[in-house]
């Protein structure tokens, strides 16, 4: 088997097909899977009365590709605990990732079948820890978010919660009885 190489008159290698192939290539790199970088964060505030009280709608840079950090969960719950001198405690977490494969675009554009794919795209996480976004074809890389839901808490309830937690002290007394072990030696 053999190779051949193109030189051109000075005994240079010839890579004009490689400008030519980056060239043709350049109008479908935008359905190319690749890492993620930032990604979405909305954060829904909801009252008492289970109505959306406010959503903040932010951008997330990621410290490393595809993933937000343990400890960046953590700082964006504590961050957004407190809105409007009310406190909100966690409700859930939910990742909304694109996951589809630049040959299934086509069927995905014609599909009636959204839901399907809303439920495929949708995860609901169960633990505060990592999160983890797959490569996403660039084209919908701003569409991936991470919704963050706050429940507005109850002050009657916080107090009388607050007041539960308490710990008493318990004293510990020697009494004189009739019923005392004597240890022998």
């Amino acid at each position: 088997m053999s190779f051949e190489i193109c030189l051109d008159d000075e005994n240079t290698l010839d890579d004009s097909w490689i400008n030519e192939f980056e060239k043709n290539d350049k109008p479908y790199s935008d359905f190319y899977k690749d890492n993620i970088f930032t990604v979405n964060v909305n954060i829904l505030y909801i009252n008492k009365d289970n109505d959306i009280e406010k959503i903040i709608d932010e951008v997330f840079l990621m410290q490393k590709p595809n993933i937000i950090s343990r400890e960046e969960i953590i700082g964006i719950i504590k961050k957004n605990t407190i809105m409007n001198g009310n406190n909100y405690s966690l409700l859930s977490i939910v990742k909304y990732n694109i996951v589809l494969n630049p040959e299934d675009i086509t069927t995905f554009l014609k599909t009636n079948k959204l839901d399907y794919y809303n439920d495929y795209f949708f995860t609901t996480l169960k633990h505060i820890d990592a999160i983890y976004f797959e490569k996403t074809i660039n084209m919908f890389q701003d569409l991936n978010t991470l919704f963050i839901i706050f429940y507005e808490k109850d002050k009657a309830n916080e107090c009388v919660s607050s007041m539960k937690n308490n710990t008493k002290k318990i004293y510990l007394r020697r009494t004189n009885s009739k019923n005392t072990k004597t240890i022998r030696r």
